[in-house]
């Protein structure tokens, strides 16, 4: 799904009707408080990408990237402005946008740069698990709720990671000191249930 925040109505409708007719879903917004509303929603959809317009009604959507990417990780931002400045597409795009042009644009160009942004949204996503509102990063091994950062030990990681990747699956504690702590053995120990618990706990 393609969502578009633009104020220039014809603009706005221009968009969405071309990219709906490359086969998108698309959820358009002409005021930003209407995006606001929708992003204050629990339940809502993400978009694979989000194209912004960078002045509103005389407000800077600009300010707004660094809090769109802790509430949508996962989409890819374009911003669209009349300011085309090297300093300016610097600092936007070092606040968190994805890809940034500038006005006039053409429709072929920002399409081209839309099918990019999901051929990389791809290859990144086969390296992340995700189940629910918990997502695991496995090239830097990190782990996120709702977009926020958890503190996981390497134990705890490994063992999310494992039953995230098999989430049906049903393990017994012996298997779990196998796989994860290499220990061959049925020695009492409740470092599984400790671990569990604490990643219950985080979670």
């Amino acid at each position: 799904m393609l969502m578009i925040v633009e104020d220039e109505v014809p603009l706005l409708q221009y968009l969405e009707n071309n990219f709906q007719r490359e086969g998108y879903a698309v959820l358009a917004f002409s005021e930003v408080g209407e995006f606001e509303t929708f992003l204050k929603q629990p339940q809502r959809p993400n978009p694979s990408v989000l194209i912004l317009d960078r002045l509103m009604n005389g407000f800077d959507t600009a300010e707004m990237v660094p809090k769109l990417r802790t509430k949508m990780p996962e989409t890819k931002i374009i911003v669209l402005s009349a300011i085309g400045g090297p300093v300016e597409k610097g600092r936007i795009l070092d606040s968190g946008a994805d890809d940034y042009m500038s006005k006039p644009f053409s429709i072929e160009e920002l399409s081209a740069r839309i099918r990019t942004l999901l051929r990389q949204k791809k290859t990144v996503q086969s390296h992340i698990l995700k189940l629910g509102n918990v997502t695991v990063y496995l090239l830097n091994q990190t782990v996120e709720v709702k977009g926020q950062d958890l503190n996981f030990s390497r134990k705890e990681y490994l063992l999310l990671k494992l039953l995230m990747q098999s989430p049906s699956r049903v393990y017994n504690r012996y298997q779990l000191l196998d796989i994860i702590w290499g220990i061959h053995t049925e020695i009492e120990t409740n470092v599984v249930e400790v671990t569990v618990k604490n990643v219950r706990k985080k979670l």
